[in-house]
């Protein structure tokens, strides 16, 4: 089951009358009407009892003149062969849950059931305005409602399963973000989100323990991240700039999680914390590493970083590209056999990289050409 709300089109009227005709009436090429029914008219809850029924609906519809959609729209598409599977009495009680976890079970409403070849779909038109209290209810976040109880109504009558958009797996927290992706795909460098969710644990154990904004920017700096507002949210920032959003880390760390615990957000007042300069210690520091590691890597990216720091302030094009590890290796590989190697290695394990967790460097232990292609990526430690 698939339950769909169909909006509002802009700039045409709300017409509640018209839409209760065209169910009743299944009016579309080579569409039949397979079942309808009425809820809470008066007037009956019969097909013949239509006419009236939505003379009473447009009486209630009155009494909100400045309301300009006072009608919910919502489309139930069965798969083919399923209307064998449902009585009258089924399709009646699959439309009473939709309406109570909506918040309409005590709205008027037409409903029928439609059948086009094998398109078997249910069409249910609420009037948002109450009969009595003439409230106009509009569901909140909708699509999970609709999606929670399409499953249900799924197992209950042994229909098909037909996952919506809010019914994949739970978010890996693992999982790397597009731009940490490219970035590594493009320096074949440890992102900086890599570098947060490997101290994940750490991190969100010192921002439970924090009490204010004071002691939230302290435990984060531990780890070289930088808290700042961007836009409506809020980003964990690394010394060279790059970002990711602090509901990546957890949801606990969304802005507005993290607002209700300290209050309206602060910014870090310590003055010391200026460009280029490091709270993180150790392990807790991000600083620039090789995303693979061959046995031999530290005396090849020990001269990548020689190279760096030799650099003149403005260098020339041919300068800037040895900034990056991928570029310097390619630059390299023409007189260091190694360099090959390790082009090698972080082209396989990029491959990987969607579905690889964003754990600790891949160790590659290949000593030659022959043995790397039949070497496995194992972990290690950092450089």
């Amino acid at each position: 089951m698939i339950a769909t709300k169909i909006g509002k089109k802009s700039g045409v009227p709300d017409n509640y009358t018209r839409l209760g005709q065209y169910i009743a009436a299944a009016e579309e090429k080579g569409e039949k009407l397979h079942q309808f029914w009425i809820r809470n008219c008066d007037a009956g809850t019969n097909i013949e009892d239509i006419d009236m029924a939505l003379l009473e609906i447009e009486a209630v519809r009155r009494q909100k003149p400045d309301i300009a959609d006072k009608t919910y729209h919502l489309v139930v598409s069965f798969r083919p062969g399923e209307q064998d599977k449902l009585t009258k009495e089924d399709l009646m009680a699959i439309e009473a849950e939709y309406a109570k976890a909506l918040g309409y079970g005590d709205h008027q409403r037409v409903a029928g059931t439609h059948i086009n070849t094998d398109n078997f779909h249910m069409h249910i038109a609420f009037n948002k305005v109450h009969p009595e209290t003439l409230k106009v209810v509009t569901p909140h976040r909708d699509f999970k409602i609709l999606a929670k109880v399409s499953r249900e109504m799924e197992k209950k009558y042994g229909l098909s399963i037909d996952p919506g958009m809010t019914d994949g797996k739970e978010r890996d927290p693992n999982k790397l973000s597009p731009a940490a992706r490219d970035y590594e795909a493009h320096t074949w460098q440890e992102s900086f989100q890599r570098h947060v969710l490997k101290h994940r644990e750490e991190i969100l154990k010192g921002l439970g323990k924090a009490k204010n904004w004071k002691e939230a920017h302290e435990a984060l700096a531990g780890y070289d991240i930088s808290l700042k507002l961007r836009g409506n949210g809020m980003v964990l920032m690394s010394p060279d700039g790059q970002a990711m959003k602090a509901s990546q880390l957890d949801r606990s760390c969304s802005k507005n999680r993290l607002e209700e615990r300290f209050g309206l957000f602060e910014v870090l007042k310590d003055k010391r914390r200026r460009k280029g300069e490091h709270f993180a210690r150790g392990k807790g520091r991000y600083k620039p590493r090789p995303l693979v590691r061959h046995f031999n890597t530290p005396a090849l990216w020990r001269r990548y970083l020689n190279t760096r720091k030799i650099m003149p302030r403005q260098p020339s094009l041919a300068a800037r590209t040895l900034r990056n590890w991928k570029m310097f290796l390619l630059m390299e590989v023409h007189q260091d056999p190694l360099a090959m190697v390790l082009i090698m290695a972080h082209r396989e394990i990029l491959k990987s990289l969607q579905i690889m967790p964003a754990g600790k460097p891949a160790r590659f232990q290949a000593k030659t050409k022959v043995e790397f292609a039949n070497s496995r990526a194992l972990s290690s430690d950092q450089l």
